[in-house]
């Protein structure tokens, strides 16, 4: 492969956030009557920046033919990943001013500037004679206030249909709701006509005719082409197919997936090069892969390029992470071929732009020579102005949340409090966001089991999905604060949200369950935990998974320092059932060196403390347990506070302690 890169026209780039209310929805699955798709994506004014940059060239020989094989065409790549239901701009959501003009915000991303984008890049490469694909690696649903559409009109599906996306895969949060959940969101796309190509190549239903109906519904979609194992489509002269893969890391994070099964990605990888170069004949072959790759160019999808020749392009997605230059990855087959990633961060923060220039092989079916002629991973920000049409659907969507909220005494827009600064969600450190998150587990758990409240809370970084920014105005919507804790369903009432537990661990337990943070070279962030009642240390110049070196319980009268050599003495833990249902990789990920048991108040018996006997009642006064999501008890918790605004708005105030850092998480 022949290999060249340049820099192309960049925009100016900024940053991120998130929150929702009491009971809200159970899923239900939708019809109603088919609408066309919404027009738009395509118009509104093209984006500003100028093109330039400095070329940056590697040569490398692909197996089959060569740059005399046939004739280059010119093609352009479009990518996203991780949108996560992000169709307005952040943060915070009130000063994000898609149509007014431009540079007078600071948020970023925005379903009607990511039109404009767009639609800039297809006219540009139009007027130069060259095709262009659009591609999306995953995550498109979970993470805003407009997930609790998605059985009655999905957005994010709508969006991706109207701004003309040719294919994407699925993402380990398309399976939040489990596959029950995703069958009645593809189910309701369907009836609205706005499915777009999903290809998934490593998944496999239940074939035990016994093995309940957990996925029956979804694989009758797939059956009906909801979900197809490879796509073929042809872009100017060239036959380029499609596959798409979920990763181990995104498989482990999401064991509500089952009965759903998922071959790891090599091997279905290969088989799939095999049959779209040998069957289909393809001229080129691209991967949307959930799988991840992060800043410095490893990951699974750096592995899976190592592992399986014949590749050309990965479009990669889950880690959030963002490639300002393509990654080239040499195949195990003695350097003869490679394979480009790239990804594009999340939320629709930035839009990729991968101009090749494609010699199709000698032979059909062989390995094209590709040359990168340019790659722009253009941020989405406020230099760009939005597309009128698509922001129109947006708010319409807006009034929809506001509709499918009624009952609950909020808004997507209601002003929540205000915050005198950011709350920040660094990686693999203490987050002020985390801290206030943490408090509120503790806090309103502790006020529904007062007789024996819990005095520790953990979150994991992975469940945090944004900050909380002050913005020009300070006031947080509702919408603001949904999106710091925006996924999960109760596997009980199937209502959006991760239900609270508590359970109980030792001293010995905690640290285990900690270490996995102190390890960043071995571990990703979503295992980070962030605490409250509790106060860690971690000696960063030990061993990965023995960096705990300091451990103290914060009570009333000081801080205790806890024995992790005590067994038989326990500590009231609250966490979600998410959490709780993860301590189980303590000990994969450690290859048993490390474990951690839920226990019962005996601290003896282990329990599941996923179970719905393990809840909080968000109601005990009422029969049978109402889950208390975690979103419920952040809005409990941010509203308990005063209202301390000179003079009073009425709208209350998150304290500045919140700000900075507590010195709950420290390292040496």
């Amino acid at each position: 492969m022949s290999f060249t890169v340049s820099n192309g026209c960049r925009y100016l780039g900024r940053a991120r956030v998130a929150w929702a209310a009491a009971g809200l929805l159970a899923l239900t699955s939708a019809c109603g009557k088919t609408k066309p798709p919404m027009d738009g994506g395509g118009g509104g004014a093209g984006s500003d920046g100028a093109a330039g940059g400095t070329d940056v060239a590697a040569d490398v020989t692909t197996a089959d033919g060569g740059p005399d094989a046939g004739t280059p065409q010119k093609i352009v790549i479009l990518h996203t990943n991780d949108i996560h239901s992000h169709l307005v701009g952040f943060a915070p959501e009130a000063d994000y001013t898609p149509l007014v003009t431009t540079d007078t915000d600071g948020t970023t991303g925005g379903m009607a500037r990511l039109a404009t984008a767009i639609g800039a890049a297809k006219v540009e490469a139009a007027a130069a004679g060259k095709p262009v694909m659009l591609l999306d690696a995953g995550d498109f649903m979970m993470g805003t206030l407009f997930e609790l559409l998605a059985t009655a009109d999905p957005p994010e599906l709508k969006f991706l249909k109207a701004l003309g996306y040719d294919a994407t895969t699925i993402g380990n949060h398309e399976l939040d709701w489990a596959p029950q959940g995703l069958a009645a969101i593809l189910g309701a796309a369907k009836a609205k006509g706005n499915l777009i190509p999903i290809v998934s190549s490593n998944l496999h239903f239940d074939e035990d005719p016994d093995g309940g109906a957990g996925d029956d519904q979804l694989e009758a979609l797939a059956t009906g082409g909801a979900i197809q194992s490879k796509l073929i489509k042809t872009f100017g002269q060239l036959k380029v197919g499609f596959f798409g893969l979920l990763g181990a890391d995104a498989v482990t994070v999401t064991p509500q997936s089952k009965p759903l099964t998922f071959d790891p990605i090599a091997t279905a990888a290969r088989k799939m090069v095999t049959e779209l170069r040998e069957t289909d004949k393809v001229d080129l072959v691209i991967a949307l892969s959930h799988s991840g790759i992060d800043a410095t160019g490893k990951g699974e999808d750096a592995d899976l390029a190592a592992a399986v020749p014949g590749i050309d392009i990965i479009i990669s997605g889950h880690t959030h992470d963002k490639l300002t230059q393509p990654k080239i990855v040499h195949a195990g087959d003695g350097g003869t071929t490679s394979t480009i990633i790239v990804t594009a961060g999340a939320y629709g923060q930035y839009l990729g732009k991968l101009e090749l220039s494609v010699t199709p092989a000698a032979t059909p079916g062989g390995i094209a020579t590709v040359t990168v002629d340019q790659y722009t991973l253009m941020p989405i920000d406020d230099t760009i102005m939005g597309d009128a049409t698509t922001q129109a659907g947006v708010d319409q969507y807006i009034a929809g949340v506001d509709t499918a909220l009624t009952g609950s005494g909020l808004t997507y827009k209601a002003p929540i409090a205000e915050t005198p600064g950011d709350l920040a969600l660094p990686a693999f450190a203490e987050a002020p966001v985390g801290d206030l998150v943490t408090d509120a587990y503790r806090a309103i758990a502790g006020a529904l089991q007062p007789t024996a409240p819990p005095v520790i809370a953990v979150e994991a970084d992975g469940t945090l999905r944004a900050p909380i920014i002050k913005g020009k105005t300070g006031v947080v919507w509702f919408a603001d604060l949904f999106r710091v804790l925006p996924i999960g369903i109760g596997p009980v009432d199937q209502k959006p949200g991760f239900p609270l537990v508590t359970f109980y661990l030792n001293a010995k337990d905690i640290k285990s369950g900690l270490e996995l943070g102190g390890a960043p070279e071995l571990v990703n962030d979503q295992y980070f935990l962030q605490v409250s009642g509790l106060k860690v240390e971690y000696d960063m110049a030990k061993p990965p998974f023995g960096r705990v070196s300091s451990l103290k319980l914060v009570t009333a009268t000081g801080d205790q320092a806890l024995d992790v050599t005590n067994t038989t003495t326990c500590y009231k833990i609250v966490a979600t059932n998410f959490v709780a249902g993860l301590l189980g990789v303590v000990k994969s990920f450690t290859s048993g060196a490390l474990e951690v048991v839920a226990k019962d108040a005996d601290c003896v018996t282990p329990i599941d403390p996923t179970l719905p006997q393990y809840f909080v009642d968000a109601d005990p006064t009422t029969a049978g347990t109402q889950e208390l999501k975690h979103y419920q008890a952040l809005l409990k918790y941010v509203t308990s506070f005063p209202d301390t605004s000179a003079p009073a708005n009425g709208i209350k105030d998150i304290p500045a302690t919140y700000v900075a850092t507590q010195g709950r998480i420290t390292k040496k």
